[in-house]
């Protein structure tokens, strides 16, 4: 049965790597600041060493509280739009059945649900909060109630590594800011290598991360799939993000 939320709720997605955001802002924000400061009392102690000190703090904390301030750019700005295209990227005629890697707070899960009215899309996580503020399963839910599509669809625990589901399960299958989490990197291969063995024949496969997605794209390769397009997308993100996109063909055999 449908649940429906407040008109007043609102869906939250959270901050990715909010350690690391939080350590870039005030990282930064204290460099730029004791560089300031120590430039402008620089005159009072008659010292151009401690002038080219202030500046040269200054800079460097600069890079860090640029970065800082992307990641808050793309947590309010970016994401969406990052989702919305990849959720372009997918195809999606209306009846697929999808799978989220990583699914997170919901942002690809909820978007392939909209474009999804006849569909089923299923998301899996490990819900590690130093990946995603307030990373919960029970979050994510209340997103896709507050978005009116939980009735369209399932949050299960699961690991890239080794998924949950038969040889050819889904139509398409989507992931952002999951993959380079995992450790050690090997393993990383060993999840796309997963991702294309429940990919039905004819299926697509849409990867959104911040660091380059060619080595994605190699272990897709050697899985079988097309490699269709693995290319930066910053325009798109407002920030870091490459994106790659990979099909399977039709009668491919199953991976090994």
């Amino acid at each position: 049965m449908p649940q429906y939320a407040s008109p007043r709720a609102r869906a939250v997605y959270g901050f990715d790597a909010p350690g690391i955001m939080l350590g870039l802002l005030f990282g930064g924000a204290a460099g730029v600041w004791s560089g300031c400061l120590i430039t402008v009392l620089a005159p009072g102690i008659a010292s151009p060493f401690w002038r080219y000190t202030g500046s040269v703090a200054a800079l460097v904390g600069a890079v860090p509280l640029f970065f800082g301030l992307l990641m808050v750019l793309y947590a309010f700005v970016g994401k969406l739009r990052t989702r919305d295209h990849i959720i372009h990227l997918c195809g999606l005629c209306g009846d697929e059945t999808v799978l989220d890697v990583g699914t997170g707070a919901g942002l690809l899960l909820v978007g392939a649900a909209k474009r999804t009215p006849r569909g089923r899309v299923i998301g899996i996580d490990v819900w590690s909060a130093k990946d995603l503020s307030n990373n919960s399963s029970a979050a994510t839910m209340r997103n896709a109630t507050v978005e009116a599509v939980a009735d369209r669809v399932d949050v299960q625990t699961g690991d890239a590594r080794a998924l949950p589901f038969p040889d050819a399960s889904f139509d398409r299958a989507v992931s952002l800011l999951c993959l380079h989490n995992i450790e050690p990197k090997l393993d990383q291969a060993r999840a796309c290598h997963e991702i294309a063995r429940v990919l039905k024949p004819g299926g697509r496969v849409v990867i959104g991360d911040y660091v380059p997605t060619h080595a994605y794209a190699a272990a897709f390769k050697d899985a079988g799939l097309t490699i269709i397009q693995s290319k930066p997308a910053f325009g798109v993100a407002l920030s870091l993000m490459w994106i790659l996109v990979a099909e399977k063909a039709i009668g491919l055999p199953k991976p090994t």
